[in-house]
């Protein structure tokens, strides 16, 4: 029984560790560096596509990370509370 609860301690706490990092992410992506946004938006055209194409990638990744931090979390927290009984 030790070794499953230390499993499923490990799955929780990845979890949130995943559902932080997601978090943190879509935090600075809201924050971007103004040098750079102005620098691609004066070259214009693709340089610009790029960055807007970059940055949307970008989000989903976090938003993925952010929905599987959850589910990990979860699992996690189900498998202590079973065990638990």
């Amino acid at each position: 029984m030790a070794r499953w609860k230390m499993i499923a301690i490990v799955i929780l706490l990845v979890g949130l560790g995943t559902a932080f990092i997601g978090i943190r992410q879509v935090y600075q992506l809201k924050v971007q560096n103004t040098c750079v946004v102005g620098f691609t938006k004066s070259l214009g055209g693709r340089a610009s596509f790029e960055l807007r194409e970059s940055l949307h990638k970008q989000r989903n990744r976090a938003i993925m990370g952010i929905f599987l931090g959850g589910i990990g979390a979860g699992t996690g927290a189900i498998l202590l509370f079973y065990l638990k009984k």
